[in-house]
């Protein structure tokens, strides 16, 4: 058999597994002697070689083996699959003049078990022969013969070469164009529109403050109760502490371009949004504490690549499939190990946006039957979350201990008489905790009421006698009162349980000046 024949069955093979069987063409070496196609469609990722050498002795096949499980190892890696099956053909002029059966008929097996390689060889008259109808079977598939017209005309060879190169780059443009559909401009939007709103919440108050938080609209449990569920929607665009805005707007900058990109903007600003509010909701549900961020909206991207992957398994694991999942399990760890961390935002978004892109689907795709079911999941899912999140009891000693630091940011703020009345309502209910009454007392001695003030201190002392601004404050309210002898005791006490406070030496000089004046 000669040169050209080979050659044009080579081509005429290459030609028909990418036009009839849909594989892809991987690599064409620069010499166009060996050329790897991919096949998609199958569970395990399936690699088929094709090697144009004519082969004299069978220890060349078993060195050439050695050399394609090596280099298949690097390929499997950069694919991002867990394991490859190689099929090797070699076409050959003729066969190998010693014994070849065993070297063909043993699957080469490679010592992590994740790449196997079964070599085939074709040679004769254009294909029809044992190679072949072997390669037939493990291909499943009928293979090509040319006839000897086709095969002396080298016209042919190149209509081949050259149908098989324009079906490859269209491939890879068609897959270039999955990550370009979109361009990120609600992306960049976002990015500007929680600058915006951090540097308002910066000038006006504090990023940090739970006041200035709930007034720009962080999810307040006790409010959405009362009917202010539109912090659902607006706590997606606030953020607390500059570390939890420049994070999120870093991760945002990535995540949200690459979803925009492969989404469109349309699809994507429903997927931000139903998962930002479906992680706000999850978080209402399963946390009590004010919550404000971008983070279930995030996550919410990380669940439209997942989907993403879902439908495009193969590609998704080749281009960003592996760190996409390597990066959120690291995410969902940290959540489930720091407390701070809104874990329940983080799922739900997950979630959500998961469902919101299985419900709005990939650009192209195909409509279908699961668009219907991923709506109706979405609808029960928020809707259980809700029962669940209204039906459900507020933790008292978390919403107590809520509202007195909002009373210390008042009185802070010298909004003496609104935190007075908000500790007096925490105060009403069984609380445990001292710093209620401390505080309370406080702004009843700067609202006049010594008294009440006197009471409540000396029930914080009761609780921790200890505490030595407590016995500060009792002197203090006592002086106020004229009992200076009882104010003379507390200051001292004051003095022994912290005897480097100037402040408390300077109260006793006074109250010893004035007891001298009586």
């Amino acid at each position: 058999m000669d040169d050209l024949s080979q050659d044009a069955y080579f081509w005429r093979l290459i030609h028909h597994l990418v036009v009839n069987e849909n594989m892809v063409a991987l690599k064409v070496k620069s010499n166009e002697k060996e050329v790897w196609l991919e096949q998609e469609g199958v569970n395990e990722t399936t690699i088929v070689r094709l090697f144009r050498r004519n082969l004299d002795w069978t220890n060349y096949i078993t060195r050439d083996v050695e050399k394609l499980a090596q280099h298949g190892e690097k390929v499997r890696k950069q694919l991002r699959a867990r394991r490859i099956n190689f099929i090797n053909v070699y076409i050959s002029n003729f066969l190998p003049v010693d014994s070849y059966d065993q070297t063909l008929n043993k699957t080469y097996v490679t010592k992590n078990k994740r790449l196997k390689i079964n070599s085939f060889i074709i040679d004769g008259e254009f294909g029809n022969t044992f190679g072949i109808r072997n390669l037939n079977e493990t291909l499943v598939c009928k293979l090509p013969t040319i006839d000897a017209k086709e095969a002396t005309n080298p016209d042919k060879i190149h209509f081949y070469r050259n149908e098989v190169k324009t079906i490859s780059e269209k491939k890879i443009e068609e897959e270039r164009s999955i990550f370009t559909y979109g361009k990120p401009l609600f992306t960049y939007l976002i990015l500007i529109n929680i600058l915006i709103i951090f540097a308002l919440m910066e000038y006006l108050g504090s990023s940090t403050s739970l006041l200035t938080l709930i007034e720009f609209g962080a999810k307040f449990n006790p409010l959405i109760r009362e009917g202010e569920w539109w912090r659902f929607f607006t706590s997606i665009f606030l953020h607390i502490g500059f570390l939890h805005f420049f994070m999120n707007s870093l991760a945002l900058y990535y995540l949200g371009s690459a979803v925009e990109r492969i989404y469109g903007t349309p699809r994507f600003v429903l997927i931000y949004v139903l998962a930002g509010i479906f992680g706000s909701i999850s978080s209402f549900a399963f946390n009590s504490q004010v919550a404000a961020g971008a983070s279930g909206a995030i996550f919410g991207c990380f669940g439209a690549l997942l989907y993403f992957g879902v439908i495009h398994r193969k590609l998704f694991f080749r281009t960003m499939g592996v760190n996409v999942i390597v990066i959120l399990i690291i995410n969902l760890a940290l959540g489930f190990t720091i407390p701070m961390i809104d874990n329940g935002a983080h799922i739900g978004g997950l979630i959500g946006g998961f469902l919101a892109s299985a419900f709005l689907q990939l650009p192209k795709q195909k409509r279908s039957i699961q668009q219907v079911f991923s709506l109706l999941a979405t609808a029960l899912s928020i809707t259980g979350l809700l029962f669940y999140g209204f039906s459900t009891e507020e933790e008292a000693e978390k919403l107590q201990l809520i509202n007195v630091q909002i009373s210390q940011e008042l009185l802070q703020q010298d909004e003496v008489e609104k935190a007075y009345w908000l500790l007096k309502e925490v105060a009403s209910e069984d609380v445990s905790m001292t710093e209620v009454h401390f505080l309370l007392a406080y702004s009843e001695a700067r609202l006049g009421l010594l008294k009440d003030a006197e009471s409540n201190l000396l029930i914080t002392l009761e609780k921790r006698p200890l505490f030595h601004e407590a016995h500060y404050n009792l002197s203090l309210v006592y002086y106020e009162l004229r009992q200076y002898v009882d104010a003379l005791r507390s200051v001292e006490k004051a003095i022994e349980l912290n005897p480097e406070k100037e402040d408390y030496y300077d109260l006793k000089r006074i109250i010893q000046r004035r007891l001298a004046e009586i």
